[in-house]
């Protein structure tokens, strides 16, 4: 073997081991419930989709975000399915302004929560959600979804969990910091809302206060 050769493997190798340490400390630190906040019920309020009206969002791109806002609803009731603190605000009890909009001040939300009982709020705002182009082990276009979550209680507005996915999916050759997730999804490439119910899964999943309410 050459020299040259002996240090391109040398380098392959200092790539998978990176790749795997980092797999064993994938993970997320999951946010601890303060002991002074009891949370009667969480008020989930309907993903609102970020779309910049002022900076002419294409009709394609309003509507991609208005369709993945949908599908994350969907994904927030089966994340919640079964926990019997957890109350869902339909579009209209969102909508209490006289102009029939959203209320987004402190006050807005206190009578919001107030309609489901709850003394703390689930806002949701998803700003990407580009689908896959592609088949599923050969894809053109990666999925791609953005979107941030704030948990707070109506009171005092004190955040209680935040947090934000931001991912448009990776080749492992380009780059091989993507093997742990690469290996649990099985090498393939997953749609827009496949990767949505992901970052739910794993964003939600950090904060205490979601956890069997």
């Amino acid at each position: 073997m050459t020299a040259i050769a002996k240090v391109k493997v040398g380098l392959a190798v200092c790539c998978f081991i990176v790749a795997a340490g980092c797999a064993k400390k994938e993970g997320f630190d999951t946010v601890a419930a303060d002991p002074g906040v009891m949370v009667s019920c969480v008020a989930v309020l309907p993903v609102q989709p970020a779309i910049d009206y002022e900076n002419v969002a294409s009709p394609v791109e309003q509507k991609s975000l208005q369709d993945g806002s949908q599908v994350m609803d969907g994904l927030l009731k089966q994340f919640f399915q079964g926990q019997p603190k957890v109350r869902f605000v339909s579009q209209t009890q969102a909508r209490i302004n006289e102009d029939n909009s959203a209320l987004d001040s402190l006050t807005g939300a206190r009578q919001i929560a107030g309609q489901v009982g709850c003394n703390t709020i689930l806002e949701t705002t998803l700003s990407q959600y580009t689908e896959r182009v592609g088949g599923q082990y050969g894809a053109k276009q990666p999925a791609a979804v953005t979107f941030t979550y704030r948990l707070y209680e109506v009171g005092e507005g004190k955040v209680l969990c935040h947090g934000r996915f931001d991912e448009q999916q990776q080749s492992l050759m380009e780059n091989l910091l993507t093997l742990p997730k690469a290996k649990k999804r099985g090498l393939s490439w997953l749609t827009a809302e496949e990767l949505l119910r992901e970052g739910v899964q794993e964003k939600l999943g950090q904060c205490s206060y979601l956890e069997g309410q």
